[in-house]
């Protein structure tokens, strides 16, 4: 069974005075019900709303950086293989060969994310080849509409707050490094250490697992 993020949790780098802030589940809830009350009552804009909703959830589903997610098209999703293909922005370069590491990388699609993007593709008739941007809108813009989502809910809302959120529930539910290494684009595996450094919560649970 999957673990909540806690409630006012903060992950610590190795750095000091450097925090890496994300969302718990309660404020993730918060988030998509405001998106949906905007299309209950932004009926003119339904279809704008409609596709921060799925943004956002591809967002936190694939922990994809926010210019990575904004160059998918439905010709990037393969719903035979479960699969998504996303663009690596920083890709860095292999140690051993010193030549760029690959340019793309797939992820598995999260079963909540492919419900959610197949109904948007049938409501829009977009075909499933389609090499059309999903989300034809730049960073900027983006940006503005989650800061009036912010401004709304009174939580602090942004783009990589996403990533960091899908990086530590992987975490949380034992996903071996290399592995969220690969889904995150990570150059190093050390990047992708700094959220194992979780701080500020009750870990006495986890010590009744150890056997």
């Amino acid at each position: 069974m999957p673990l909540p993020v806690p409630r006012n949790m903060m992950l610590q780098s190795s750095k000091k005075n450097l925090s890496i802030d994300f969302f718990s589940d309660d404020q993730l809830e918060k988030i998509f019900q405001e998106i949906s009350r905007k299309m209950h009552d932004d009926v003119k804009r339904i279809s704008y709303h409609q596709r921060y909703f799925i943004l956002v959830k591809f967002l936190l589903r694939t922990g994809g950086r926010i210019d990575e997610v904004l160059q998918v098209s439905p010709a990037d999703v393969n719903l035979a293989t479960n699969t998504i293909r996303m663009i690596t922005l920083k890709q860095g370069r292999d140690r051993k060969t010193g030549m760029p590491r690959e340019k793309y990388r797939i992820i598995p699609m999260h079963s909540d994310l492919r419900d959610t993007y197949m109904q948007y593709l049938l409501e829009r008739s977009i075909r499933q080849d389609s090499h059309d941007l999903l989300f034809p809108m730049k960073r900027q813009v983006v940006d503005l509409y989650l800061k009036k989502i912010q401004n709304d809910i009174g939580i602090r809302v942004h783009a990589h707050k996403f990533r960091h959120t899908f990086a530590v529930k992987a975490i949380m539910d034992n996903v071996p490094l290399n592995v969220l290494q690969q889904w995150m684009g990570h150059s190093s595996v050390f990047t992708t250490s700094i959220y194992t450094q979780i701080t500020g919560m009750d870990t006495s649970e986890f010590m009744e697992r150890v056997r």
